[in-house]
This record gives structure tokens, C-alpha cells and sequence, in this order.
């Protein structure tokens, strides 16, 4: 069967079992080198690329069915939150990666976001918001970003409470954006960043990350709600 023939229901049904092949192949690899092995992330990375391409071959239309646009109005409050955003590694960072691991993670962060975003945002935001509005689509989207990370990150308040809301940010950029490629390219820098953690002698405690966590969210949010995209998700 040809792509162009097959339903949205049916794209759908395969973007869920690739997708779940995905998260069993890449908890394995976790499993038997551990997540931050350079073994693990070449397994990982390979998967996601493949992944990726899929994604993008099945839902393309609906992964930029919004209308780009870069207006600058009320601008202040977006460079605020993008700022206090990559603060957080700054402040709480503390991977301590070697040179050659850092340089590895911060490279496969393209992938991660490429096919992070394809999916969290491209195909999941946006079918969620054809039926629920922009806000609530977000939220909603943001939560089963942060539930898909179970089992690839220690469980901890912090880790998860930081995904919840990065998502939030990444979500409401491409709600008023309508660019897929700004979420991929703030989430490739802000993990990229990570990477090179600790950037200060002695990093705070992580919980001081919900600090300029919060900044971030709220700033983003009164930039998103400022002018709303019109544009919406549109069927495939």
C-alpha cells in the first residue's frame, strides 16, 4: 500500500507500533550499557534517525500544516524566558560527561530533537489541539512528553517536573511560532548545553532549577498569548 493511500487512522496505527519498537529497543540499549554509555547513544541515536524519517514520511502534512511566522511582537518577553531557560544548566547543571561524551551527547541532541519534536509536537500537539484548542493541547502534550521519558531518566521530581514544563516552553514556541524547526532548534541547544555540565565550580542544588524554570514558563507563555497563531492542525 502507497502512503498517499493509506487513512490517518492507519498512519497513526503505525507511527504507535514504530513508535513503541523505539522505546523498547532503547530501553534495552539503557539496559545493557547503561544511558550514558557511548555505546547506548549510537544504538539510541540510530534508532531515532530511522524513527525520525518515518515520522516524517507518514505525517509530513501534519507536521507543518502551521504557518511559519517570526513577527516580533512583544518580543522582550520571549528572549526573558528563552534566557532564563538556559539558565538552568548554568545553575543546576551537573552531568560531568567526559570531553569525548559531551561532545557525543551534544551532537545527538539533533537527533533527539528532530525526532522528539516530530512526534511531541508535529503529530501529537497538533492533533490534540484539531480537538481541544492551542492551550490545552500543549498541556496535554507536555504530559505525555513527560510520561514517554519514564524509564530513561532516574525518577525524581526535579527530572520529570523539568521535562513537564521544558515541553511546555518547546509547545507554546511552536503553537506561536508555527515552526517545527524553532522547537528543534531550542530543544537541540538546550540539551546540547547539558551536555557540557557542570558550567560553574560548585552547581546548586537542582531544585533551584524550578526557579528559572518558572521565569521561563511564564514569560513564554505571556509571549504566546500575546498573538496567538491563527493557523491550526489540518487533516492528512
Amino acid at each position: 500500500m502507497n502512503i498517499q493511500d493509506m487513512s490517518l487512522k492507519q498512519r497513526l496505527l503505525v507511527v504507535v507500533a514504530v513508535e513503541l519498537l523505539y522505546m523498547v529497543g532503547s530501553r534495552l540499549a539503557i539496559h545493557y550499557y547503561s544511558a550514558e554509555s557511548f555505546q547506548a547513544e549510537l544504538i539510541r541515536t540510530t534508532l531515532r534517525i530511522a524513527t525520525a524519517l518515518i515520522y516524517w514520511q507518514l505525517m509530513k502534512p501534519l507536521i507543518l500544516s502551521k504557518k511559519a511566522s517570526f513577527d516580533t511582537v512583544r518580543v522582550a518577553p520571549l528572549v526573558v524566558g528563552i534566557l532564563a531557560l538556559f539558565a538552568i544548566p548554568v545553575l543546576v547543571g551537573n552531568y560531568g560527561l567526559s570531553t569525548t561524551l559531551a561532545l557525543l551527547f551534544a551532537l545527538t541532541s539533533i537527533p533527539v530533537a528532530i525526532k522528539e519534536e516530530f512526534l511531541f509536537r508535529g503529530i501529537v500537539q497538533n492533533l490534540l489541539e484539531s480537538r481541544y484548542g492551542q492551550m490545552r493541547a500543549v498541556f496535554y502534550a507536555s504530559v505525555i512528553f513527560t510520561a514517554w521519558h519514564i524509564g530513561t531518566w532516574e525518577p525524581s521530581v526535579w527530572t520529570f517536573g523539568q521535562i513537564f514544563f521544558v515541553g511546555l516552553v518547546l509547545g507554546l514556541v511552536y503553537v506561536r511560532t508555527g515552526s517545527i524547526l524553532a522547537a528543534i532548534v531550542l530543544h537541540t541547544l538546550y540539551d546540547a548545553v547539558f551536555s557540557f555540565t557542570p558550567l560553574m565550580r560548585a552547581p546548586l542544588d537542582q531544585n533551584w532549577g524550578f526557579v528559572p524554570l518558572a521565569i521561563a514558563v511564564v514569560a513564554v507563555w505571556y509571549w504566546a498569548q500575546a498573538n496567538k497563531t491563527k493557523s491550526g492542525a489540518t487533516s492528512v
